[in-house]
């Protein structure tokens, strides 16, 4: 088999609801404090993002330009360094409780995760015109940590290690470093709305499942997903009734906000 789908479409074997960027929105988003708190709550699979700063470093950050997170601040992740942007506040746009939580390299991140067995959806994010630096760059920062369970072939359903993290992108050009930089890690491709090539695109990146917005799913874009042989994932939905409804129509793992509404297993 030369790409990661399977015929027949295995099981999914990581856990089935996810904590989106790590916490919710119950903690500052991608942070440390954010991934404590997803555990706190009984998850033990969060989403979170990696993007790199000026000198190649990755760190976790959802948006290239700060403002959202990092409040009163006109710049961006790829114009700091690491060490600067480490420095930043990234908790006190959440609360003043969260005041002087700082972005955590991808590096910390990992190393928690491992330590307190969390498993990882990492999305490669990467800021306007660094695709392919940061989907190589990540996939091997994630290689190197997780070298001792990436199984032989383990971007293949059939050889996926339930611990080895899913990297996923909207990018296909990062989608392609990732996959030339570590080729055994498993990869999914992350859409919105579900593109007509989705199929071929799969099977060119070698992805094991494709992640899309819940509100562009119908049964039917299921059924063909799932006959494709695709692992299916969806975000983010926030409330239990929705997240049945999913599962039912196929899908095989979400990720939601409401950590305080839904339980990590339904």
């Amino acid at each position: 088999m030369t790409n990661g789908i399977s015929p027949s479409g295995l099981p999914w074997p990581f856990p089935r609801i996810l904590a989106h960027r790590a916490g919710g929105v119950l903690a500052p988003e991608n942070t440390l404090e954010a991934f404590r708190t997803g555990l706190i709550h009984g998850y033990r699979g969060v989403e979170t993002d990696a993007m790199l700063t000026r000198d190649g470093v990755p760190v976790l950050m959802h948006d290239e330009k700060f403002g959202r997170t990092i409040r009163d601040d006109s710049r961006s992740v790829p114009e700091l360094t690491a060490d600067e942007l480490r420095k930043l506040d990234a908790g006190g746009w959440h609360s003043p409780f969260w005041y002087g939580v700082h972005p955590p390299l991808l590096s910390d991140a990992l190393e928690w995760c491992r330590r307190n067995g969390m498993w990882l959806n990492l999305e490669i994010k990467p800021a306007k015109g660094h695709e392919f630096e940061t989907g190589l760059t990540v996939a091997t920062a994630v290689a190197e940590a997780y070298s001792d369970v990436i199984s032989p072939n383990g971007d293949q359903q059939a050889n996926v290690s339930k611990a080895a993290p899913l990297l996923s992108s909207y990018s296909r050009e990062a989608l392609s470093a990732a996959r030339e930089a570590a080729p055994y890690l498993p990869r999914a491709l992350l859409v919105d709305d579900v593109p007509a090539d989705w199929r071929r695109a799969c099977e060119t990146l070698g992805c094991v499942s494709l992640n899309a917005d819940w509100r562009f799913l119908t049964p039917d874009l299921c059924r063909q997903i799932k006959e494709a042989g695709l692992w299916l994932f969806a975000y983010t939905p926030n409330d239990r009734d929705t997240i049945l409804k999913l599962f039912r129509m196929g899908v095989d793992s979400v990720c939601t906000d409401r950590l305080d509404r839904v339980p990590p297993v339904l």
